[in-house]
């Protein structure tokens, strides 16, 4: 008979044999965990506990991707005295921001967090632009600038003054704001909207001339933020059109043609493509030599922005069901994973190749205008989530729920109920607003829009391919499985009663949200048909609409009772516009159906 005192410490070993034996390995905490406030391009900052360092500080975050316009704060004075005119009102400008970025960094500064401000390259001040234009201006389009196309320039990342202006650059940021721990990078997509005295846009050409256009500006940067100021450059790899993010041999030809340091850190979004369903693992994640960080939103911008639960976090952990098999969706083929530890589906399966060094959530930002929640809720739970499971990644995903879960306070059944509340909603997220049957447009519907010319080449294969009834009874699904997340949103007690009414009625936002799209799909797949074959079922399209008319009606009703409702949808299209939108399609069905037309 062995003694108690020997079984005691023979059980560590018999853990430890069993941990090697299953595969499963202790994993140390990532280095860094770090979360990014992303302001709508032109609009107020939002107004979040997650701009405040010491709350960030306190839930285990090292470092803070801020907002701030660094690159736009200085003056460039020790490059060329008085290239910004003395009195101007772009000087005045400039030292207003930087004064208002010494106030924030000082916070950060003593709530011991790093900072690590996103910033755009390359964007220069107007003088610089009239000083150096002709040197420094490139060919090709400029991307993503969002409607400030009078002050996107092309910068020539091979041109000697350019590369001189961005040495120049990086020299007055460190020298300005010596407090700083590095700068997050983005070179793709460039929003002028809020620097005014500004110009500028990404320096990549598309195709083959971009690989070099990235290893030059990799090497630099590498020089000057890593190796002479030993300070950290996270590297963000989205792009538009150049596939840096998303091509694993376009990754491998730039990265390796830059040697590693320990200071040079890579930054990919773990889909490949934006943050969307119905796409795969981003396969850029876990290949070459570089430290890599993967990057999360927390709200997701084409999926209700926290408005409605929609629980992101356990597929970036763990991967979402739809790659679990072998199933073909449009141009995306997935193919069967369980067994194939090449073929990762989250980023847990990336931990055994040492170059998964942290994580960036995405608290709060991405994309255009609302919704505009009242609640943090949905947000707190996915960046708790994934934040937490970066330092404690030997936990599992659920185990980190359920810590969450106490933390409102919620034990026992009633965290189970929760649990089972947000783990219906990626699938019916996922069957709601896309589909199994065919390909998807994962924008048709995007911030508050819904655009019904976005969807048409869906529609029109959906009826090519004799998938209609199917598509209907995913969408009737959907709808089901909102009704029962709102049943049980209604049997959840939370101990705060505020947690209490945001959790309801975003249950029931998430409701009407998804079944006013299920009348979407139906009425689309209607006037495609009525388009292609000049006839329409008018007493589906009059049952259809007169559903889709009482929705309106009791979103807007739930948005005047509860001041926790986030800001509706519109039935406009993207910015806006009606053209195009699934209002104009409606009102055109209730025109040909002779139904009378509800003004929203």
């Amino acid at each position: 008979m062995f003694s108690t005192k020997i079984i005691y410490y023979l059980l560590p070993c018999l853990f430890a044999f069993c941990k090697q034996a299953y595969g499963q390995t202790e994993h140390a905490p990532l280095t860094y965990i770090m979360d990014m406030v992303h302001n709508n391009p032109g609009e107020e900052p939002y107004k979040t506990k997650y701009n405040d360092p010491l709350v960030m500080k306190a839930n285990g975050f090292n470092g803070m991707v801020t907002h701030w316009f660094v690159n736009c704060a200085i003056t460039y004075d020790d490059y060329q005295k008085g290239l910004l005119p003395l009195g101007g009102q772009e000087r005045k400008w400039v030292t207003a921001k930087a004064a208002e970025i010494d106030r924030k960094l000082q916070a950060c500064k003593k709530a011991g967090i790093q900072v690590y401000p996103f910033t755009d390259f390359i964007v220069f001040p107007k003088s610089v632009w009239d000083r150096f234009g002709k040197e420094i201006r490139g060919t090709g389009t400029v991307e993503g600038t969002g409607g400030m196309a009078e002050r996107s320039a092309k910068p020539d990342m091979q041109s000697r003054r350019t590369q001189e202006l961005l040495r120049a650059q990086i020299d007055g940021i460190f020298k300005r704001f010596p407090d700083l721990g590095g700068l997050t990078l983005r070179f793709g997509e460039t929003y002028l909207q809020d620097t005014p005295y500004h110009m500028g846009g990404g320096p990549i050409r598309n195709g083959k001339e971009g690989i070099d256009d990235q290893i030059t500006m990799l090497n630099l940067l590498r020089e000057e933020v890593c190796e002479k100021r030993n300070k950290k450059l996270f590297y963000r790899t989205w792009d538009f059109g150049y596939n840096f993010h998303t091509n694993p041999e376009y990754y491998l030809a730039v990265t390796n043609k830059v040697k590693p340091h320990p200071n040079l850190i890579f930054v990919i979004k773990y889909q490949q493509d934006d943050f969307h369903r119905m796409t795969p693992f981003n396969p850029t994640i876990g290949i070459g030599n570089h430290q890599q960080i993967v990057e999360a939103q927390s709200r997701m911008e084409a999926y209700g922005k926290g408005a409605h639960p929609y629980y992101t976090a356990k597929g970036v952990i763990d991967g979402w069901p739809e790659t679990k098999y072998e199933i073909a969706f449009g141009s995306h083929k997935f193919t069967g994973r369980e067994n194939d530890r090449s073929k990762p589906r989250g980023i847990r399966e990336m931990l055994s190749n040492g170059l998964l060094s942290g994580v960036l959530t995405w608290s709060n930002g991405g994309g255009w205008d609302g919704p505009y929640t009242k609640s943090e809720i949905w947000t707190d739970l996915n960046t708790y989530v994934v934040s937490q499971w970066a330092l404690h990644p030997n936990k599992t995903e659920e185990a980190i729920f359920n810590e969450f879960s106490e933390k409102l306070g919620l034990r026992g059944y009633q965290a189970d109920l929760f649990r089972q509340l947000n783990l219906l909603t990626i699938e019916g997220v996922r069957k709601g607003q896309l589909n199994s049957y065919a390909s998807n447009q994962v924008w048709w519907s995007r911030d508050q829009y819904f655009s019904a010319k976005a969807n048409e080449e869906v529609i029109a294969e959906i009826i090519e391919k004799h998938k209609e009834p199917e598509v209907l009874w995913e969408k009737s699904e959907a709808s089901a499985i909102w009704r029962q997340i709102e049943s049980l949103s209604n049997q959840i007690t939370f101990p705060n009663a505020e947690n209490q009414e945001a959790v309801r009625v975003s249950c029931t936002y998430g409701r009407i949200k998804f079944e006013l799209i299920e009348e979407m799909w139906r009425l689309m797949l209607e006037a495609h048909k009525l388009k292609t074959k000049g006839k329409m079922d008018n007493n589906a399209i009059h049952k259809s609409i007169k559903h889709y008319d009482s929705l309106w009606a009791e979103w807007r009703n739930l948005k005047s009772k509860s001041k926790y409702c986030a800001t509706l949808y519109t039935d406009l299209a993207f910015r806006n516009q009606r053209k195009g939108s699934v209002g104009e399609l409606v009102d055109k069905l209730r025109k040909l159906s002779q139904l009378p037309f509800r003004h929203q």
